[in-house]
């Protein structure tokens, strides 16, 4: 039985329970219902202290490492770093989804969930992160004081020949702006 069959099969039994407890008698399901509840105490204590192991950094590197970010930015590189910055160790799979397996049992083992979630936070973080392109923030904020003095059909022509990333970074030094002297 596996613990959603479980969960079907307790819900099935307290609602059959919630509509018949005022109508059950008898010693015998009287003495069938305290075992019940003694293994179910001792079940929810079970169960309570694994989820509270799972809250730790297990849980939430193994959230992490299914996370969007995760797909777009975890490599094999990054995993190879990640080991051998946290636990001081080599893969010694090359490839991802091994490798991948390899990385969470050698952290689990070592007990250093909670670093390598912050490693791998960070990482996908870095990665994430847009470059300005190499383009210093006063010449971005001067490109877009010059296109907001253009009119709109050449407003319009220019911003069509532009990229998101490089809008959006032209964008961001505007508003990052120090205040600057507008020379005509």
């Amino acid at each position: 039985m596996n613990y959603l069959d479980l969960s079907t099969r307790l819900t099935h039994l307290a609602e059959k329970l919630s509509k018949q407890a005022t109508k059950i008698e008898g010693n015998d399901a009287a003495k069938s219902a305290m075992k019940l509840v003694a293994e179910l105490d001792r079940f929810e204590a079970v169960l309570d202290s694994y989820l509270a192991s799972r809250k730790s950094g297990e849980f939430f590197l193994e959230t992490l490492l299914r996370s969007p970010s995760a797909k777009r930015h975890l490599s094999l590189d990054l995993l190879k770093k990640g080991l051998r910055e946290i636990c001081g160790k080599r893969l010694k799979t090359e490839e991802f989804g091994p490798a991948k397996l390899e990385f969470v049992e050698t952290i689990h083992a070592q007990d250093k969930s909670a670093a390598a979630a912050k490693f791998l936070k960070h990482a996908f973080a870095e990665a994430a992160s847009v470059a300005s392109g190499g383009r210093d923030k006063a010449a971005l904020q001067q490109e877009f004081i010059q296109l907001g003095r253009l009119n709109e059909e050449e407003f319009a022509k220019t911003i069509a020949k532009r990229t998101f990333g490089e809008l959006r970074r032209l964008v961001r030094a505007a508003i990052n702006a120090t205040p600057i002297h507008l020379s005509r």
